[in-house]
C-alpha cells in the first residue's frame, strides 16, 4: 500500500466521523475538491460507493459502514508501525521488542516492564499482541526479541525450533459459565454436559494454535466445530455473560475470584482425564539475542 492510499483511507475516516467535505478540508487545509477526489479515488479502487452525497449531510452507504472498521485498522496498524521505525532509529541500543499472545498476560507483561522501566527510564519498548504463529515467525526472524505465549496440551515452539522456552507463571485452565446457568451452581464442569453450547476462546488473529492446545486437552469434546474463536476478550465475556456460550480462562491471570467482578460469570474446574495445567512461557531466539533481554527476565 502506497502514501497516497493511507491518506485516502485517513480523508475516508475523516469525513466519516464529520460528514463534510468542506469541514474536513478545512481541518486538512485542502480544497473540498481535492477531498472529494480523494474519496472518488478511493471508490474507484474499491469498486464501491462508501458514502451517500447529501445536501446537508454526508452518510455512509451500508458498504462504507462495513469498511469502516477495516480501514482505521489499517491505519492505526500503518502508523504504529511507522511509529516504532522511528523509535528504532533514534536509539536502537535502548529499544526491547516484544510480543504477547492475548490480553491476559497483558498483567504479567505490565508489571516485568514497570519494574525494568523504573531502573531504566530511557528504555523504548515497542509491544505487539500477535498469534502464536506470528510471535514464532517474528521471534525467528529477528523482529522481536521476546515473545509471551502459553504452553497448554502442546507446545508454542514447533518442533526443530531453535526458540529458548523460560516458563514465568503457571495455572490451571478453567471455563467461564454464565450464571444464568443451572450449571452454575458447580464447582466443576465436565465437558460432556456443555454439549449443546458453543465454546469460545480469545485469540487477536486467526490462528489453529489454541484450537489445537483445547482439543489436545479436552479430548472429551469430538466435534471441533463447537470450539470458536473470538477476536476480543470483550465479546467473549459478553456472549458468555449472556449464556450464549461458555469459553476458556486462565485461572490465576484473572482476579483471584471464583466468580467475575460483575457477578455474571463463573469460573469451575474442568473434569478431564488430562491436565488442565497451563504455563506462560517467554520465547526468545538466542541467535539474535539482545543485551536488555536478560533484564527484562529477571523482572518476571
Amino acid at each position: 500500500m502506497t502514501i497516497i492510499d493511507i491518506e485516502r483511507l485517513t480523508t475516508f475516516l475523516k469525513v466519516a466521523q464529520y460528514g463534510s467535505f468542506q469541514q474536513v478540508a478545512e481541518q486538512s487545509f485542502l480544497s473540498q475538491r481535492a477531498v472529494s477526489k480523494q474519496i472518488k479515488q478511493l471508490e474507484n479502487d474499491l469498486g464501491v460507493t462508501l458514502f451517500v452525497r447529501g445536501k446537508n449531510k454526508i452518510t455512509l452507504t451500508p458498504q462504507g459502514k462495513m469498511f469502516l472498521s477495516s480501514a482505521q485498522d489499517i491505519v492505526n496498524n500503518y502508523m504504529s508501525a511507522l511509529s516504532e521505525l522511528k523509535r528504532f532509529d533514534q536509539n536502537n541500543q535502548n529499544v526491547l521488542r516484544i510480543g504477547y499472545f492475548s490480553a491476559f498476560e497483558k498483567k504479567l507483561l505490565e508489571d516485568a516492564s514497570f519494574k525494568l522501566l523504573k531502573k531504566m527510564p530511557e528504555l523504548n519498548l515497542i509491544i505487539r499482541e500477535e498469534s502464536n504463529e506470528h510471535l514464532v515467525q517474528s521471534l525467528d526472524n529477528g523482529n522481536l526479541d521476546l515473545a509471551l505465549s502459553i504452553d497448554y496440551g502442546i507446545s508454542p515452539v514447533p518442533v526443530g525450533s531453535e526458540l529458548k522456552s523460560v516458563p514465568i507463571f503457571q495455572g490451571q485452565m478453567l471455563m467461564g459459565i454464565s450464571t444464568l446457568n443451572p450449571l452454575s451452581t458447580n464447582e466443576e464442569i465436565h465437558p460432556g454436559e456443555l454439549k449443546d453450547y458453543p465454546i469460545l476462546y480469545y485469540s487477536p488473529e486467526s490462528s489453529t494454535f489454541l484450537l489445537e492446545s483445547f482439543l489436545a486437552t479436552i479430548p472429551e469434546v469430538q466435534d471441533f466445530e463447537r470450539i470458536q474463536r473470538v477476536s476480543s476478550v470483550e465479546q467473549m465475556h459478553l456472549l458468555v455473560a449472556l449464556n450464549q456460550a461458555v469459553a476458556f480462562y486462565p485461572g490465576g491471570l484473572l482476579s483471584n475470584r471464583r466468580v467475575s467482578a460483575d457477578g455474571h460469570i463463573k469460573y469451575l474446574q474442568i473434569m478431564s482425564k488430562h491436565s488442565q495445567a497451563y504455563t506462560i512461557v517467554a520465547l526468545y531466539n538466542p541467535k539474535h539475542d539482545n543485551p536488555l533481554l536478560k533484564s527484562l527476565l529477571q523482572s518476571f
